[in-house]
């Protein structure tokens, strides 16, 4: 089973997770929660793989496929003496 990786990182001015390196060919996508954009590319990693199958070596075109996300978020606070 291909498992692809997904980098995500959290955009606070634009309130949304967006995926912003990943070796799935084509994938571009933003979703406002992290469990939106895990359903977002289960639908989307599959169709990227089929629809850039000529970027896809043989071996890793057909599924199932699995990804790994890997999401990071970064937060400065203020925190009292």
């Amino acid at each position: 089973m291909p498992v692809w990786t997904v980098n995500a990182l959290y955009d606070p001015e634009a309130e949304v997770w967006v995926a912003y390196d990943s070796d799935v060919p084509g994938l571009v996508t933003e979703a406002d929660t992290i469990a939106q954009l895990e359903a977002r590319l289960e639908v989307m990693v599959p169709e990227m793989v089929e629809l850039n199958a000529q970027h896809v070596p043989a071996d890793r075109r057909n599924g199932p496929h699995s990804f790994r996300l890997i999401a990071h978020y970064e937060s400065d606070q203020p925190v009292a003496a």
